[in-house]
Order: C-alpha cells, then sequence, then structure tokens
C-alpha cells in the first residue's frame, strides 16, 4: 500500500553529509563540476546548431518558434514524471544515461549530415527528443547537490555548479558559431557526441547519498499527488514558481529567438551569432563567481531585484548597428541570472525534505516551461511583426513591472503581518494593565 505522507516525513533520514568538508576537497563535488564543464558546452553545441540551421535553411520565425515549442513539449507534459523518476532511482545514473542517449542521437544526425538526409523534420524530431532528455538530466542535477554537500555549503556550492554550468554556455556558442563557418554538420555532430562521451566518463567516480523510501505498491498518480501537495501547502515555493513562471515567459524566454533577430536585424555571421549569444553566459560565470563568495540574507529581494535589473536592459536592446551594445546588454543580464537562479534552487533544497526534492523540481519544470511555450509562442509572432527593438522594450517594460509589483507585495505582506503579532500583544498588555 503507498505510503501516506505522514509516513514520508517519518522515514526520512538526513541526506546531507555529516561533516563539512572543504569543496576544493570534495572528490566527488570536484568530478560533478568538472562534467558541469562538458555537457553544457555541448548542450549549447546542439541549440545553437538546430536553431541556426532552421532559420537559414527556412528564413521563417514561424517555423524556428515551432522547433524551440517542441523542445518545451516532453518538459510541460512529462515535468512531474521526471521528478518521481528523480526520486525513485539513483540521480546520478539517470544524468548518465541522458548524456549516453544524446551521444547516440548526435551520432545517429552526423551520419545522417553525411549522407545529405537531414532536413527540417529531422531537427525539429531531434529538438523533442533533446528536450525530453534535457527535463530528466536537469531535474536529477537540481535534486543532487544536498546528497553531495553539507547542507551549510549549498549556496556556495549551487553558486559554483550553476556559474560553471551557465557560464560554458559562453565556450558552446562560441566553438559553435565559429565551426559553423569551417566544419560541416556531421563533423560538428560527432564532436558534440564526444563532448557527451566524455562527460558521462566524469560523472563515474561521483557518490552522492541520496535517501530511498521503498514502497511496496510504487503507484505514480499517487506520487504526483504528493509533489502537488508538496509545493501547493509552502506558499512561498508555489508564489516564487509561479511569479518565476512569468518571467521566463517575458524575459528569458525571448533569448533564443531575440539572439537570432538581433543578428539578423545588424547583420552578423554565424560566428557572430555566436559571440552575441555567448555574451550572457559570460555574464553567468562572472556573477556566479561574486555569489559564491556573498552571503545572501532576503533571498526573496535578491531574485526579485535581480529580474528588475534584466527588465532594464532589455529597454536598450539593440538601439545601435554595432554588437557592441547587444554584447554588453545581454552581458548585464547573464550577471543578473545567477541572482535569481542559485537563491531559488538553494530555498527549495533547504525547505523539502531529499525524497521529494525530484518532484518538487518537477513541479517546477512545468511552470518554467509553460512559461517557455508561452513566450516562443508570443514572440514567434511578435519578432515577425515588429522590430527587434520594439519587442525587447515591451518585454523589459513587463518584467520590470512585474518586479516592481511583486517586491511592493512582499512589503505590505511583511506588514500586514507584523500588525497581526503586534495586535495581540498589544491586547495582552491592554488586559493586564
Amino acid at each position: 500500500m503507498f505510503l501516506s505522507f505522514s509516513s514520508f516525513l517519518v522515514l526520512r533520514e538526513e541526506p546531507h553529509l555529516s561533516e563539512i568538508i572543504p569543496l576544493r576537497k570534495n572528490r566527488s563535488f570536484n568530478f560533478w563540476v568538472s562534467a558541469q564543464i562538458v555537457s553544457p558546452i555541448a548542450e549549447s553545441f546542439s541549440t545553437i546548431l538546430i536553431t541556426w540551421t532552421i532559420w537559414k535553411e527556412s528564413n521563417s520565425t514561424t517555423l524556428l518558434a515551432l522547433t524551440l515549442i517542441l523542445t518545451t513539449i516532453p518538459q510541460i507534459i512529462f515535468g512531474m514524471v521526471a521528478g518521481v523518476a528523480t526520486d525513485r532511482f539513483n540521480r546520478k545514473k539517470i544524468v548518465m544515461f541522458c548524456n549516453a542517449i544524446r551521444a547516440v542521437l548526435m551520432v545517429v544526425m552526423g551520419l545522417l549530415a553525411f549522407s545529405s538526409l537531414l532536413n527540417e523534420i529531422i531537427f525539429m524530431l531531434a529538438s523533442f527528443i533533446l528536450g525530453f532528455l534535457r527535463l530528466f538530466a536537469m531535474t536529477a542535477y537540481r535534486a543532487a547537490m544536498p546528497g553531495i554537500v553539507h547542507k551549510e555549503q549549498l549556496m556556495k556550492a549551487n553558486s559554483i555548479t550553476n556559474s560553471v554550468r551557465m557560464g560554458f554556455w559562453l565556450i558552446g556558442p562560441l566553438f559553435a558559431g565559429f565551426s559553423l563557418t569551417l566544419l560541416s554538420t556531421g563533423q560538428i555532430m560527432i564532436m558534440n557526441a564526444i563532448l557527451f562521451i566524455i562527460s558521462v566518463f566524469l560523472l563515474m567516480p561521483v557518490q552522492i547519498k541520496q535517501v530511498k523510501v521503498e514502497h511496496k505498491n510504487k503507484n505514480l498518480f499517487k506520487e504526483l499527488g504528493v509533489g502537488l501537495k508538496l509545493v501547493s501547502q509552502d506558499r512561498l515555493i508555489f508564489s516564487i514558481f509561479i511569479t518565476f513562471a512569468a518571467f521566463t515567459c517575458f524575459g528569458r524566454g525571448i533569448a533564443h529567438l531575440g539572439n537570432l533577430m538581433v543578428s539578423n536585424e545588424i547583420g552578423l555571421d554565424s560566428s557572430g551569432f555566436g559571440v552575441l549569444s555567448s555574451a550572457d553566459g559570460f555574464g553567468y560565470l562572472v556573477a556566479g563567481i561574486i555569489l559564491a563568495r556573498l552571503a545572501i540574507i532576503n533571498k526573496y529581494r535578491t531574485m526579485m531585484l535581480a529580474w528588475l535589473g534584466g527588465g532594464v536592459a532589455f529597454l536598450f536592446m539593440p538601439f545601435s548597428d554595432s554588437i557592441w551594445l547587444p554584447l554588453i546588454l545581454l552581458f548585464m543580464v547573464g550577471l543578473t541570472q545567477p541572482f535569481v537562479d542559485v537563491p531559488l534552487v538553494t530555498l527549495v533544497q533547504q525547505r523539502v525534505a531529499d525524497e521529494h526534492l525530484g518532484k518538487v523540481f518537477g513541479f517546477h519544470t512545468v511552470t518554467i516551461w509553460i512559461g517557455e511555450f508561452m513566450a516562443y509562442a508570443l514572440f514567434g509572432y511578435l519578432f515577425g511583426a515588429f522590430t527587434p527593438t520594439m519587442v525587447y522594450a515591451t518585454s523589459g517594460f513587463i518584467v520590470g513591472i512585474l518586479a516592481i509589483g511583486m517586491l511592493i507585495f512582499a512589503r505590505i505582506r511583511l506588514k500586514y503581518t507584523q500588525d497581526n503579532i503586534q495586535q495581540p500583544e498589544s491586547m495582552a498588555k491592554n488586559i493586564s494593565n
């Protein structure tokens, strides 16, 4: 019989390490970070190659948006299922398996490219499969950290791994952009497969402590219900997840389409597009290094101020025919992103029991990609009808208003809570007098 919610809490064991080991001496953490250097390069290679090829072959924003939408569909449909799988099975093996399958897919596409059999349909199908595999890999990746480092090291560890992972999107677009001018599509695919295989070998020495709760009768739908119950009962996590989805729609969701449209407007080739796409990754890397040395007290306020900064940068994109202004602005946007991602991930890891982390992050994935889906559909139309300058300015204005509104709402709620606490205290004093 399926275990009740209270039974889960009783059976819970502490997943964190019992003693604090310096991160530089933590062998599992170091190999985990090393794998996060290689796999994002391979992922960004795939993304840049597919989006650039689709755009150049079709010159259609609709087809490009449809390709990107296909990467979101698995995230929305299977997000919660990926969370359950992350809690049931070995998280390290999930990441390794997904990377191995992605390597096989790249080899197959490389062979098709050598045979001149690649077309838009195959690229779109590959986008769907890559989106599905990335979903399971990223859900396991987020849930694994409490089993690698001590709970007091989570903020710093997340800062390092997130900045390394996102920062090395800097390398991927740069290599991909220049590779498109030097190598054939088939050669790039095979090179991409090798990177995914290297990441699998780097993960082998990693040891992750993970709580396992045995169920006599595993029921997927009941476990999904447990995940939904956990998120809905924690008002802070629920409100942040929904807010994050809205910001994703009007903020991050614009990036994949926007970089191409800006590149097209100012006349960049594939190498220029790669440089432009790498700017926010470089900003992420710099900010992540800084964040690892900071002590964040108010995570919610930090996230909202970071979104506000990103919205302001969007307001000025790309008021220039030169690459330098968009490059600087995207770097600034990258600087703000770790101050959203790291506090959010750390907050969830600290508030949710280890055996439920996957389910909660699965729900987070669904909300994020609903936002992405809406963004691709919305901006796919807007970029076809208006200039990138107008679209970016509109996006920045909406993101800024949302951030300011959420900061004001949080302030009002805090004051209301304080008044409710002070009122019974004053009544008690009057009664005693």
